[in-house]
């Protein structure tokens, strides 16, 4: 009897999975399209070909199309975040949710050790010592109180001199890796006890290391690699809240020295704890991104690091909406009548810049940088699309930079326009680049397309404790 009724139960499934996947195959939208929800683009349905067919990438282009196009699909989506976010469980390849609260990161630390403390021990973090061959960037100066409607007084600071591209790849240095330990990201508190929030294990760091240097030997004689891991929000929040004093940790340093030279790794903490605690919007409150000011002192601090005098952000122009509702209120219908909306400022770029968005196979369609018109996240870049871009923006500087980056890098790119003739953008988590079906090596693209210098913007989500995501970077390379 219970097999009869376990047999019914399952003949059952089937038929409704058969019912809704040719509902979808007749009914679903045949095209891609943009999902404000998930910061990306639907995929489309896939083209049906003899080649598509034997190299597999009709049936794995069928799976996206029926799985994009599942029927209340962004409810759901919304209440799996929701459910994560309580949980505190962000995606371990760094793809999908990117919240990561404090709270829940203290306990996890604590659950490491092996127990869970009713009061958190002050933390002292161990001395390290200040890196020997790296730069490091001047005070971030704390701009100058301005108002959301922002005009230029002043035209672009003169862009980087040209420098011819060298014949040679750089010589790896090689250091004694034998000190490096664990790493820490503490919060202090008023009362002046520190806070750890995140542990990054001695194994992540030198595996970090390893695949910075990998991409600088890439690179030519002049050429070089940076790293930013912007906190999240739920870190932020505390010192835009007053509750804690400032921020801070070792992983920058210990990066910086003994990874080789042209490696930097830029404290976001260092570019941006002033600001947070002079009140400036670093963050969204209804959104877990960055802001765009945010994104762009964080640039600004990498570009001292190479002796450029770079733009305040001030001085660009841009379109403001006042009324942005982010992803925090996706799938709450009762959120815009609780909380109060953002302001949204989107870069307008001082010249026309022509975008590409560039298949495996070698084809090209236009993507723009930036979409005036969205108030949205998505107006930067129009979200996250894979697997390139490149972006021409007339600027005669003889250089190429690439940008491997999660959505925290969306708006960040846009300030490259001003500093570099040639933009090339990916991001090679799992849902936007396919590494079994790519026609390049990530190293091939940047000798093919001249690349000078890689920026990798990766939020905590996606960052040197997402180990999956690291191992990628290396095997795609």
């Amino acid at each position: 009897m219970k097999r009869k009724a376990s047999f019914i139960l399952i003949y059952a499934a089937l038929v409704l999975l058969g019912g809704l996947g040719a509902y979808l195959l007749l009914f679903g939208a045949r095209e891609p399209r943009a999902s404000l929800t998930e910061n990306r683009m639907l995929a489309g349905f896939p083209e049906l070909t003899r080649e598509s067919v034997r190299q597999g990438t009709f049936m794995s282009g069928l799976e996206d199309f029926l799985s994009d196009n599942m029927p209340e699909r962004d409810e759901l989506v919304a209440q799996a975040d929701g459910i994560m976010e309580r949980l505190a469980l962000p995606d371990p390849q760094g793809a999908g949710f990117e919240d990561d609260p404090v709270a829940a990161q203290v306990a996890d630390l604590a659950q490491q050790e092996g127990e869970m403390p009713e009061e958190l021990p002050a933390y002292t973090p161990q001395p390290t010592a200040a890196p020997t061959d790296t730069p490091v960037p001047a005070d971030t100066p704390v701009p100058e109180e301005t108002t959301t409607t922002v005009t230029p007084e002043e035209t672009a600071a003169p862009d980087p001199e040209p420098t011819a591209a060298p014949t040679t790849r750089p010589v790896p240095t090689e250091k004694d890796l034998s000190a490096v330990g664990n790493c820490t990201f503490t919060l202090t508190k008023k009362n002046g006890q520190i806070q750890p929030v995140y542990i990054f294990p001695r194994e992540n760091v030198l595996h970090a290391i390893r695949v910075l240097n990998a991409y600088r030997a890439c690179l030519p004689a002049d050429g070089h690699v940076f790293l930013a891991q912007p906190p999240f929000h739920g870190v932020a929040s505390n010192l835009m809240d007053g509750s804690c004093i400032s921020w801070g940790g070792d992983l920058e340093d210990t990066i910086n020295e003994y990874s080789d030279d042209g490696v930097y790794m830029v404290s976001v903490q260092k570019a941006l704890e002033q600001p947070l605690l002079d009140g400036e919007i670093m963050y969204f409150t209804t959104d877990h991104h960055w802001t765009p000011r945010a994104a762009c002192y964080t640039l600004n601090a990498i570009l001292r690091t190479m002796g450029v005098d770079p733009r305040p952000y001030d001085s660009y122009d841009f379109t403001v909406y006042r009324d942005f509702y982010g992803s925090a209120s996706n799938g709450n219908a009762k959120y815009k009548r609780i909380h109060k909306p953002d302001t949204l400022e989107v870069l307008v770029p001082d010249t026309p810049v022509k975008g590409y968005r560039i298949y495996w196979d070698g084809s090209e369609v236009e993507a723009p940088l930036i979409f005036t018109n969205y108030n949205s996240y998505m107006a930067f870049l129009g979200g996250t699309l894979g697997p390139w871009r490149r972006f021409e923006t007339g600027v005669d500087s003889g250089r190429s930079c690439l940008v491997i980056g999660d959505s925290f890098a969306n708006c960040f790119v846009p300030f490259l326009a001003s500093y570099y003739e040639t933009i090339h953008v990916t991001d090679v988590r799992k849902d936007y680049y396919d590494g079994a079906h790519a026609r390049w090596s990530i190293s091939q693209y940047m000798a093919d397309n001249g690349v000078d210098d890689v920026y990798f913007i990766l939020s905590t989500a996606s960052g040197v404790n997402t180990v999956g995501l690291m191992e990628n970077l290396l095997r795609y390379l």
